[in-house]
C-alpha cells in the first residue's frame, strides 16, 4: 500500500522556499549541558552539527539520545546501507521533507542506488527490479508510512521473511527516527547546506 503518486511541483526542489526559522542555539551561547552534546555530535559525525541536530541542542535531553538513536539506526543495524538508505528515502519522500532527501539522495547514490530507483520513490511509485529484502524493505515502510503505524499480516511476514524479527525492528526504529528527522527538518525548516 503506497502512497499515491505524486505529480505536480517538485517538492525537493521548491523545498520550503521561506528562511529558516530556528537553526539551534549559537555554540557561544550554549550551556554546558548544551555544549557537551554539541561536541559529542560533532566528534561523532563527519558532516558536523548540521540537519536536526541544531534545534534538538535547544533541548539536550532530546539530542543527546535521539543522535544516539540515529547513529545506531544508520551504522548499527543488520540493515546494509544501500537497505537503510531506501527506507530513509521512503520516510523523507512520504514527509516531502526536501532537505532529509537531499542529504540521502546522495547517501544512496554513494551505497549504490539506481537513479532509476531513487526517482522512482521520489514520485511515489514502486521501483522496478528490487531484490526481495528490497522490495520488503519498500512495502513495509511504504505501508507503515500511509497506515498511521500499523502494517498487515502479510506484510509484516514477507518482512519477517526477508530481514528476520531483529532486522523488523530496526527498519521501524529507521522510519520511526527518521519521520523525527523529516519533522524537525520541516517544522524549522532547516536548509540542506
Amino acid at each position: 500500500m503506497a502512497r499515491a503518486e505524486r505529480s505536480g511541483a517538485d517538492w525537493v526542489a521548491a523545498g520550503t522556499g521561506l528562511p529558516p526559522r530556528y537553526l539551534g542555539p549559537e555554540p557561544s551561547a550554549m550551556s554546558v549541558e548544551q555544549r557537551a552534546v554539541y561536541d559529542e555530535i560533532a566528534g561523532s559525525r563527519t558532516t558536523g552539527v548540521r540537519g536536526p541536530f541544531g534545534p534538538w541542542l535547544a533541548a539536550p535531553a532530546i539530542a543527546q539520545p535521539a543522535q544516539t538513536l540515529g547513529r545506531v539506526c544508520r551504522y548499527e543495524t543488520s540493515l546494509s546501507l544501500l537497505e537503510s538508505e531506501l527506507a530513509i528515502l521512503l520516510t523523507a519522500a512520504h514527509h516531502e521533507s526536501a532537505t532529509e532527501w537531499t542529504i540521502h539522495e546522495a547517501e544512496a547514490l554513494r551505497a549504490g542506488m539506481s537513479e532509476t530507483t531513487i526517482a522512482a520513490v521520489r514520485v511515489g511509485a514502486r521501483p522496478d527490479g528490487l531484490d526481495p529484502r528490497s522490495a520488503a524493505i519498500h512495502d513495509f515502510a511504504s505501508e507503515l508510512l500511509c497506515t498511521s503505524g500499523r502494517v498487515a499480516d502479510g506484510t509484516y511476514e514477507a518482512a519477517r521473511r526477508a530481514l528476520g524479527e531483529p532486522g523488523v525492528v530496526e527498519l521501524t526504529a529507521i522510519i520511526g527516527y527518521y519521520t523525527l528527522v523529516a519533522y524537525t527538518l520541516n517544522v524549522f525548516r532547516i536548509p540542506a547546506s
